[in-house]
This record gives structure tokens, sequence and C-alpha cells, in this order.
């Protein structure tokens, strides 16, 4: 039997600081889009490129992680690097960790699964404000990233919770066209991403 040493102690204390911090501030409340517009650092629509699992090394530990690089078409709040003339953004989140041995201690950091963004497909995405760390992900999690599907006026959006919450204790926008101004709905499920556009912009200008 391995013995405990004390110097893998911070280690462990790592795991259970960063799981602590990501259940503080992911686990999950529902937010409405209200609030995820409010919580964003950038928001915008893209198509992921590609998703690359690697490890970092944090407090004498690894963390796994997943590197998703999307090229983006627009920006609905904050800008985004050019890359060889094409406007990308990369986001770092948290992989599915592996159990954590320490002597005779074993452990899995009780982190929340994080969103899974698929290569080739569009998403509407709030992204959270990266740790000093580097790691960010979408605004509670999957309610931060909207799959968007169809096309023209007819595009619709919906996230990994469908859409529920998004529009509670919300008023439809005073800023949106007469053929938007209508009472925003409270039932879940997808909506036209022409409206939520809409409402996205009204809301992130209202908080210039």
């Amino acid at each position: 039997m391995c013995p405990f040493r004390p110097g893998k102690l911070p280690v462990l204390a790592t795991f259970l600081v960063l799981a602590a911090a990501l259940l503080h501030a992911s686990t999950v409340m529902q937010f409405n889009l209200a609030e995820m517009t409010r919580r964003a650092q950038k928001i915008y629509v893209g198509t992921v490129r590609s998703a690359t699992e690697s490890t970092i090394e944090v407090g004498g530990g690894q963390l796994a992680v997943v590197t998703y690089q999307i090229s983006v078409d627009e920006d609905l709040r904050g800008d985004t690097a050019l890359v060889k003339g094409v406007r990308v953004a990369e986001i770092r989140m948290l992989g599915k960790q592996k159990t954590v041995q320490l002597g005779t201690i074993r452990s899995v950091a009780p982190v929340p699964d994080m969103p899974v963004l698929i290569v080739g497909q569009t998403y509407l995405i709030f992204a959270t404000t990266p740790s000093a760390i580097g790691l960010s992900t979408t605004v509670g999690l999957g309610q931060g990233s909207f799959r968007l599907y169809g096309k023209g006026d007819g595009q619709m959006a919906v996230n990994e919770v469908n859409n529920a919450g998004l529009f509670r204790d919300m008023q439809a926008p005073a800023a949106a066209s007469a053929a938007l101004r209508t009472a925003v709905p409270q039932a879940a499920g997808p909506i036209r991403y022409v409206e939520l556009r809409a409402q996205i912009l009204t809301l992130v200008g209202s908080r210039r």
C-alpha cells in the first residue's frame, strides 16, 4: 500500500478548490436572456472548426481540457481576433477528468459536465470571462450554447435545455422592430434566431 505523502496535498487541494469554484459559478442557476447577456464577456455566432483535447498543469496535477476553435460570422458583444483573414474565437473548457490517486485517497473532482460543441455545427455562444488559468465555458453551461439550424429568416436557435426559462420575467424589448414587438414567449422550445438576435442587441446596447 502506498502511503499518503503530505507533498501531494496541494494537488488534491487544487482539484477541490477548482471544483468548488466551477460548481459555484456554473451549477446551474436558470438564467433568462437578460441575465445571460449580463454575465457574458463575449457573444458571437460561429461554426466550430476544431476540438482539441489536451492537459494543463495546475498545482502539480494535470487537468484535462478541450480547446474549441470557432470561425466567427458575427460578433454581438466583444471582438474576435483575425487569423489569416478569418475571425477566430477560442474557448478552452474543462474536459472529462480522470480519477485522482493520492496515496490511499482516490477521488474524482466533482466538476459539472461541460457543454460539448460539435465540429462543423454553428452556434450562438455566450462565453464567460477566462479564469486565471485560461479556462472558460458558456454562461450557465448548456444554457449559453445555442445550436442554429435552418436558413434565412427561418433559422432557429435552441440551447441544451430547450430554451427553458429563457424569457422568464422578461418583457419584449422596446427597441425591437414592429414585426418583432410581440409578447416574449414564456414556453420552452426553439425560437427564430432573427428574434433572439434583436433582443440580444437591445440588451447589449442598454449596457454600453
